[in-house]
C-alpha cells in the first residue's frame, strides 16, 4: 500500500479525488449527458478505473455517478449480508440491479439508462453537482429549491460545525 501526500493530508492507498462545483447540463434525446472537463480532470483512470457507475441517488429524484473504484469501495463497505431480512434483500436487489456501468466517450458524454431517467424523472435541464466522492445529477429546478440559500437576504449558511470536523481515526483504514 502506498502513501500519498495531498493538500488534505496523507492518504494511505490511492490518493483521494474530490468532486466539487455545480455544472448546468442538458439531457439529449439519447439520454446522454456530458461530464464537464473540470470533473473529468479529477478522475485518473489508473486510480479510479476506466468507467463509471450510475445509480439512484440519495436525494429523491436524483442519480449518483461513482468512479469504478469508488463504487467498488462503496459496495465493500455495505455489509448487507450481515443484516438478514426483507429490507436488506430488497435494497440489494434494487441497488445492484439498477446500477449501470458506463464508459464516457471522447467528449465525456455518457448514456443514462431509460430506467434510471424515468425513475428520477429527469427533465432536459440538469445540474451535475460535485459531492466529494460522487457526482449527483439533479433536475435544475429541484436543485435550486434544495440548495435553499437566501441569495438576497442576510441569512448565512451555518457550516461551522462541518468545517471544523477532523478526520476520524478510522479514515485511513477506510481507504
Amino acid at each position: 500500500m502506498s502513501i500519498y501526500p495531498t493538500k488534505w493530508g496523507i492518504w494511505h492507498g490511492l490518493s483521494m479525488r474530490i468532486f466539487t462545483g455545480q455544472y448546468d447540463r442538458t439531457l439529449d434525446s439519447k439520454n446522454r449527458i456530458q461530464i464537464p472537463a473540470q470533473l473529468r480532470s479529477a478522475m485518473d483512470p489508473k486510480r479510479d478505473g476506466d468507467g463509471l457507475y450510475v445509480t439512484l441517488g440519495e436525494h429523491r429524484g436524483t442519480l449518483s455517478i461513482y468512479t469504478e473504484r469508488e463504487f467498488e469501495a462503496l459496495a465493500s463497505r455495505m455489509e448487507t449480508e450481515f443484516m438478514p431480512g426483507e429490507k436488506s434483500r430488497r435494497f440489494e436487489l434494487q441497488f445492484y440491479s439498477l446500477a449501470t456501468f458506463v464508459e464516457p466517450d471522447k467528449q465525456g458524454r455518457l448514456v443514462l439508462s431509460d430506467q434510471l431517467v424515468r425513475k428520477a424523472k429527469l427533465k432536459d435541464e440538469l445540474v451535475l453537482v460535485g459531492q466529494k466522492r460522487r457526482i449527483d445529477v439533479w433536475n435544475k429546478q429541484e436543485f435550486e429549491k434544495s440548495l435553499a440559500i437566501d441569495w438576497e437576504g442576510d441569512e448565512w449558511p451555518d457550516w461551522q460545525g462541518y468545517l471544523r470536523m477532523r478526520p476520524s481515526q478510522s479514515l485511513e483504514s477506510d481507504l
